[in-house]
C-alpha cells in the first residue's frame, strides 16, 4: 500500500512539475527604426499574436492592463509628439457582470511608432513596452525591453 502512495505521489509531481514548465507567450516583439530626417528617428515597436490573442491599446481604460510605452530620460535624446498605434484597432462593448466597459485591443499585429530627436551623434535609446494578453482569459502583465542604437551619420 505504502509503495502504491509513494507512486502515486510521485507521478502527481512528475505530472505537475511538467504542466508548469509550460510558459504561455503569445506576444512576439520586435523593432525597427526609420531615420525621418533632421535627426529624427521614427522607433517602431511592432507586435505579432499568436491566432485568437490580442493586447489592449495604449487609449484602453479598463478592468485589464493598456500598453504601456516607457523610455528611459536621457539628456542625449528628446521625445517628438505622442506614441501612435498602427493596426486595426477593435472596439467592443464587454459585459464584466452587470459592469459595460469599451474594450479597445489588436489582434494578429500591432505597430507602436515612437518619434524622437537626437541630441548627439550616437545614441542608445533603451525603453520598455508593458502589456497584457488575452484570448479567453488574460495572463499576467509582462515586458518587453529593448535597447537600440542610433546615430545621424
Amino acid at each position: 500500500m505504502k509503495k502504491i502512495f509513494a507512486l502515486i505521489l510521485l507521478l502527481s509531481f512528475a505530472v505537475t512539475k511538467n504542466s508548469s514548465a509550460q510558459i504561455v507567450n503569445p506576444a512576439h516583439w520586435s523593432y525597427i527604426t526609420e531615420d525621418a530626417g533632421n535627426g529624427e528617428f521614427n522607433i517602431m515597436i511592432s507586435c505579432t499574436l499568436d491566432d485568437g490573442w490580442h493586447i489592449f491599446s495604449k487609449d484602453y481604460v479598463g478592468i485589464s492592463v493598456p500598453a504601456t510605452f516607457t523610455l528611459e530620460k536621457s539628456d542625449d535624446f528628446e521625445v517628438v509628439g505622442k506614441l501612435q498605434e498602427q493596426g486595426e484597432m477593435i472596439k467592443e462593448e464587454i459585459d464584466l457582470g452587470g459592469e459595460k466597459e469599451m474594450a479597445m485591443y489588436y489582434k494578429n499585429r500591432v505597430v507602436f511608432v515612437q518619434t524622437v530627436k537626437l541630441l548627439k551623434k550616437d545614441v542608445v535609446v533603451k525603453g520598455s513596452m508593458d502589456y497584457m494578453t488575452c484570448k479567453q482569459v488574460c495572463i499576467p502583465p509582462a515586458t518587453y525591453n529593448f535597447e537600440i542604437k542610433l546615430n545621424t551619420n
